[in-house]
């Protein structure tokens, strides 16, 4: 433009004549004014500002894909146990093939236990300690996903996990094939050991705020659904109780990444929510993965896009809100910014307005655009539920 203005209309590059300004001082007005100073800090401002105000509620996002995704998402699955529910399962019942050996099974399970972070291993660990057992040594220890633990517990081979797990090492076990499946609502671990067999039965129940936060996701267009490795029946008493419709049951990890796989070939934009090591696979297959903090396994936290420090759903749907509000910022900050932008060198293209307006206009805009991107920091996400 200067080259223009300087040849083509005949205009001194340093000096003005008959109150025309030169082409020099146009071309700088022109210059400042569309430099993208705004346009380039319109995002980071609202990102940093969404960064730390959930940082302030206990939620942590691991950069500005995570804020911007999260906003996004069309549909939220979860994990059963410790995501929907409470995780603070309770023992209920202890079944043996070996009369009065009820405190040795626990003491067994308790002491394999020792070396996982399943809400499972954690509940039989805490009644454990409450009857005051025995904690055993422990050799050879192996976490087979999805499935149970294995390893040497006092000198014998111990088995602790689902019915399925148990089954491939005894298959022959006549007391393991006949027992009966236990009632809905309950969870059994069973566990095998050279010398006897039994299973412990435990139960848990769903969180009070699951179902608010299934409905306003709902309410926002985002579907809702229940992954675990429950069977049926106590999947959809969860179910039922949250006031989910689309739930999978008996899943492996495996399963659930293949589940998590098909959504996003079919379009979707998937928040994956969990807790255990197990769930790990599908954090890492889903777009955004969602870590519950405070009981997570170090696999969940490491592999978490989101991390909820308090661990509670009222805090996933704090971050959901949060995250549409960054977005809606972000948006804003680019209006305001590519049309000041767009006004200004018009304006200067035209020599409507001199420099010093140009430069109150350039530096008018990108303060604008940090002050509106730092009223996320003043956001209650309860504005928007």
């Amino acid at each position: 433009m200067f080259l223009v203005w300087h040849y083509g209309m005949n205009l001194p590059a340093f000096i003005s004549e008959g109150g025309q300004k030169s082409a020099f001082y146009r071309a700088m007005t022109l210059l400042v004014v569309c430099s993208p100073c705004a346009l380039v800090i319109s995002i980071p401002s609202a990102i940093l500002a969404g960064i730390a105000s959930g940082a302030r509620r206990g939620i942590l996002f691991r950069g500005g894909i995570a804020v911007e995704g999260l906003a996004k998402i069309t549909r939220l699955a979860m994990d059963k146990t410790g995501t929907l529910t409470k995780g603070e399962l309770e023992l209920v019942d202890i079944e043996t093939d070996l009369p009065d050996s009820d405190q040795s099974l626990l003491d067994l399970a308790a002491s394999l236990s020792l070396n996982s972070t399943h809400p499972l291993s954690r509940a039989i660990q805490t009644e454990h300690q409450k009857r005051g057992g025995k904690k055993l040594k422990v050799s050879d220890f192996l976490s087979i996903a999805g499935k149970g633990l294995q390893g040497t517990v006092a000198g014998k081979k111990v088995t602790l996990g689902r019915r399925e797990l148990v089954l491939e090492v005894a298959p022959s076990h006549s007391w393991l094939n006949k027992l009966p499946l236990p009632k809905a609502g309950l969870t059994e671990v069973i566990v095998h050991s050279e010398a006897f067999s039994g299973r412990l039965l435990l139960r848990d129940t769903p969180r009070a705020e699951a179902n608010a936060l299934i409905q306003q996701l709902n309410a926002h267009g985002v579907k809702t659904s229940m992954l675990t490795g429950d069977r049926a029946a106590s999947a959809q008493i969860i179910a039922n109780e949250v006031g989910l419709t689309d739930y999978k049951h008996s899943l492996h990890p495996e399963d659930k990444v293949a589940i998590i796989q098909e959504w996003r070939e079919q379009g979707d934009i998937v928040a994956m929510a969990g807790d255990g090591v197990n769930d790990a696979p599908s954090l890492a297959a889903a777009d955004v993965s969602i870590g519950m903090g405070l009981r997570g396994s170090d696999a969940v936290l490491e592999q978490a896009d989101v991390v909820l420090t308090y661990d509670k759903l009222e805090s996933l749907l704090d971050a959901y809100h949060l995250s549409r509000r960054c977005h809606a910022i972000i948006r804003q900050n680019l209006a305001i910014s590519l049309g000041v932008v767009m006004l200004l060198g018009l304006a200067a293209m035209g020599s409507w307005i001199p420099l010093t307006i140009g430069v109150i206009g350039h530096e008018g805009s990108t303060i604008i655009v940090v002050m509106n991107s730092m009223r996320i920091l003043f956001f209650s996400p309860q504005e928007a539920k």
